[in-house]
């Protein structure tokens, strides 16, 4: 995992847990302009096909924060689309697709959010719809 800053004072990297949604941000950008590390692609890959790619990591890689997001997913299914990789590119989009509401009775029924409080997550929502139209 890349750290999460960079203090160009001390010329240190900060050892502070990420925020994943933001760590697959860099990753989506390594992935455009053609620098995406094969470790980093592999991990992916292993996360989204086990369903488990968590919401926070240290930078050795073990989860900080629990749980899942359709967002996250979505960030993944745009950095195989960019490499290509359709295999990977779907798998993520059936995650992010999974978490979605589909719940006729629900008035956020189709929308990506929690049914028992009726939250809907924009980030989520923006981020699958830009993921489903690559």
């Amino acid at each position: 995992m890349y750290a999460k800053s960079y203090q160009w004072t001390t010329s240190q990297y900060s050892d502070g847990n990420l925020n994943t949604s933001e760590a697959l941000e860099t990753l989506l950008h390594l992935a455009e302009v053609g620098h995406l590390k094969a470790t980093s692609r592999r991990w992916l890959i292993q996360r989204v096909t086990h369903r488990d790619l968590a919401n926070g990591y240290t930078t050795r890689g073990t989860v900080s924060v629990g749980g899942e997001s359709a967002a996250n997913y979505a960030l993944a299914a745009s950095i195989f689309a960019t490499l290509g990789d359709e295999k990977h590119y779907q798998v993520a989009m059936n995650n992010v697709w999974r978490l979605q509401v589909q719940q006729d009775s629900s008035p956020i029924n189709g929308g990506i959010g929690d049914v028992k409080t009726k939250q809907v997550y924009s980030y989520s929502n923006l981020t699958a719809l830009n993921a489903a139209f690559n």
